[in-house]
């Protein structure tokens, strides 16, 4: 995209703005980012907390790993910031699929899935923290690591719900 997704703006409100309100139910929202001083105001305006990736540029893992290690709830909705259509229902939505999960030793986690399993959005649990740090540590980089060794929902996407942005055509479509 040549800019931070995070502060490309859909019909005038930031794509981070988005995120955090579909995540407005949560007892605690937390920003994951590097140190970009907008990130820490977005933050503070939303009433979240900022935190630095752990790990800044190195693939998504480390980025859930740092979510779930700063964590303080059971359950974490894990978002990144480049779902211009994600909404608070969908979120609620992978919160409620968890009590789905099969009885495991594995940490449960539920994603969307359409033609594809879609690795963000994600719900999982919150014991999950120290398998995504091995993994992470380990050389993976995927989330779809992660997933491999939890017990994993799968939900069917609500239209648009996990449809990211990737290129200015994904927001301004042509005609």
């Amino acid at each position: 995209m040549g800019t931070d997704k995070a502060f490309i703006e859909v019909g005038g409100t930031p794509l981070i703005a988005i995120a955090l309100s579909a995540l407005a139910g949560a007892s605690q929202r937390l920003i994951i980012g590097g140190s970009d001083p907008r990130l820490e105001q977005a933050a503070a305006a939303a009433g979240a907390r900022h935190v630095v990736d752990r790990w800044p540029g190195e693939g998504p893992l480390g980025a859930v790993a740092t979510a779930l290690g700063s964590a303080r709830h059971p359950v974490a909705v894990i978002l990144p910031c480049d779902l211009p259509a994600i909404s608070a229902d969908d979120v609620a939505t992978l919160v409620r699929a968890l009590g789905q999960a099969p009885s495991s030793v594995a940490p449960p986690a539920s994603v969307f899935t359409d033609q594809r399993r879609h690795h963000l959005p994600l719900a999982i649990d919150t014991r999950a923290a120290a398998l995504a740090e091995r993994l992470f540590k380990s050389g993976r980089r995927a989330v779809s690591a992660l997933l491999d060794e939890t017990a994993v929902v799968d939900v069917a996407a609500p239209p648009a719900a996990a449809a990211d942005v990737d290129c200015p055509e994904d927001l301004w479509p042509p005609g």
